[in-house]
């Protein structure tokens, strides 16, 4: 009975809506590559309880879109209570496609935001409700402990993530669902549960469902197959690489890794195998993912991981200055007020009395310049008498030899005037010279 309850239940509710049904719709999320996720005002009673939001895509889907969507919803009604549990718990399914003007414009899905949106604190300070994605899980061990989350991402919590994104890529794949493209973002992760970690896969209209894509594919970058491989993106075989990669960056504590080789120290030994076969060329050789599951469900119940494989270390932090102790500043005795300045105001003059002040200053310059003049005539008539007098003076003064004075002799007596003859001799007191003297009869006289 209650088994044809569900069936009758399947074949009534509609599997698509009308957009103008939903009411007025309101954001909750920046624009994608593929459209925008809306809240609606109304939710239709066919979708069953709970919050749903929208998905709005930025332009018509490819032809056959609305088929293929079609056929996601009826699957996941078709499937049992405990199943479709199971898939709104792992994924945000479509439960039914939005028609606007006769065409296929989006998808209902539920909405997930109360259990993996969790208090972020921001790099300014400032706290924000954000989905907890793969991404927040790349990095050192400490990071959502930063962001006020009190979870350590350690080398266990980061084996309970693989773990169960292997058991949901597991649940997919045996229903013939490849999702197509594995991204950190399009991966949420909720901690705390009493059970472990909980995870979900968004995008689902992404994915390829029994061989069919709804829309284009859009691969993330660096999460993709490698080009050289030279294999379609939608098959169980790329998920199997793409799950490798995730679990080899979880471990290693990063974004950006794909060589085994350079982070081979932070794997446990039980999946090193597995790790070289999921990354390796030969698509058939991969893992399934529920080989992953049982393996990383091994790890688990051994325990020890923590220390079997701590992970690198984390970097070096510059240690903080001391904080300079605190002196109180000196109290300093209040300043007199400095005496108020008295400017006296300005004198204003009269036109005439500016006139009689010129012509006061020029007056003073005519008395000063005669004074100038008077004085260099006088200096220069000074000069002239000089000269004069120092003429007449050198006339007066007898030249030797001409009778004019007496300079060897004495007062009143004529003088004599000695010179040397040098003779034969040529010296003083040789015997070859002689001294003359003249007199006043301008003779010479032989000195014997």
């Amino acid at each position: 009975m209650t088994a044809v309850a569900g069936l009758f239940d399947v074949e009534i509710r509609p599997r698509a809506v009308r957009l103008e049904d939903l009411g007025e719709i309101v954001p909750i999320s920046r624009a994608g590559g593929q459209g925008r996720v809306y809240r609606p005002q109304f939710v239709p009673a066919s979708l069953g309880p709970g919050p749903v939001v929208v998905k709005l895509y930025r332009r018509a889907p490819p032809a056959g879109a609305e088929r293929v969507l079609s056929d996601m919803v009826a699957w996941g009604r078709s499937l049992g209570p405990e199943q479709q549990a199971w898939l709104h718990s792992l994924t945000a399914w479509p439960l039914a496609v939005v028609h606007r003007d006769a065409g296929a414009a989006g998808i209902v899905m539920r909405d997930v935001t109360g259990r993996f949106a969790v208090p972020f604190v921001m790099p300014s300070g400032r706290r924000e409700r954000v989905l907890l994605t793969l991404e927040h899980l790349l990095g050192a061990d400490g990071y959502l402990e930063l962001r006020g989350l009190g979870v350590r991402l350690d080398t266990t919590h980061r084996a309970q993530v693989a773990e169960r994104v292997s058991g949901g890529l597991e649940f997919l794949h045996r229903h013939g669902i490849a999702a197509s493209d594995i991204a950190p973002n399009n991966l949420l992760v909720a901690f705390g549960g009493a059970s472990g970690p909980a995870i979900c896969f968004i995008d689902c209209d992404s994915m390829c469902f029994r061989g069919r894509s709804a829309l284009d594919s859009v691969q993330t970058g660096d999460w993709d197959v490698p080009p050289e491989f030279d294999e379609p993106a939608g098959t169980r075989a790329a998920d199997a690489y793409k799950l490798g990669l995730m679990v080899l960056r979880l471990f290693a504590r990063s974004h950006d890794a794909r060589g085994l080789v350079p982070h081979l120290r932070y794997v446990p030994v039980e999946l090193r195998d597995l790790l070289y076969r999921s990354l390796g060329e030969n698509a058939v050789n991969r893992p399934a993912a529920g080989e992953w599951q049982r393996a990383l469900r091994g790890l688990l119940a051994e325990g020890r991981l923590n220390d079997r494989c701590p992970g690198p270390a984390p970097a070096p932090r510059m240690a903080a200055a001391a904080p300079t102790p605190f002196v109180p500043p000196r109290p300093v005795p209040p300043r007199p007020a400095p005496a108020p300045i008295v400017r006296r105001p300005a004198l204003v003059r009269s036109p005439v009395a500016a006139r009689t002040v010129a012509a006061a200053n020029s007056t003073a310059a005519a008395v000063w310049l005669r004074r100038t003049v008077i004085v260099l005539w006088i200096v220069a008539g000074s000069a002239v008498l000089l000269v004069l007098l120092s003429r007449l003076f050198a006339a007066a003064v007898p030249v030797p030899g001409s009778g004019g004075g007496s300079p060897t002799g004495t007062r009143g007596t004529p003088g004599y005037y000695q010179y040397y003859d040098p003779g034969q001799g040529g010296y003083p007191g040789g015997g070859g010279g002689r001294i003359s003297q003249t007199g006043p009869q301008n003779g010479v006289q032989l000195v014997p």
